[in-house]
């Protein structure tokens, strides 16, 4: 009885552990601890302090950051890439433990339930386990 019991609490942590997906969230200004679900979606958006255009950047939240698309104008793009490669199929491939961002005009962060506005800093999103 007592070995069911074990076994059943390690499949019911092994469950857990799969699913919820916890971070740090750190900016200027401190860091706090997020709890994230394997699954959610994620965002990022900024305006790119060279062109002026914005950009904005989403992602699903997997074992790691991945999936990513971006959507910009085709100077930012070409900004980005120097007209080299298409910026979405390079982005598409990425996969991720941690996000970093910093801008001057303000970056807005909306990953699973938490949305962050930060003016002029940086922030990062790091996934504390990556199963």
């Amino acid at each position: 009885m007592r070995r069911r019991v074990f076994l059943t609490l390690c499949l019911l942590l092994a469950g857990v552990v799969a699913v919820v997906k916890p971070a740090i969230l750190q900016t200027d200004s401190g860091s706090r601890v997020l709890v994230l679900w394997r699954g959610q979606t994620g965002s990022v958006r900024f305006v790119n302090s060279v062109t002026g255009q914005p950009v904005a950047i989403g992602f699903r939240i997997g074992r790691l950051f991945q999936d990513f698309s971006v959507v910009t104008d085709a100077t930012t793009e070409a900004y980005y890439t120097h007209g080299v490669y298409p910026m979405g199929d390079a982005l598409a491939a990425e996969s991720n433990r941690s996000l970093k961002f910093c801008s001057s005009t303000g970056i807005e962060l909306r990953l699973g339930f938490y949305h962050v506005h930060l003016l002029n800093g940086c922030l990062e999103a790091r996934l504390l386990w990556t199963l």
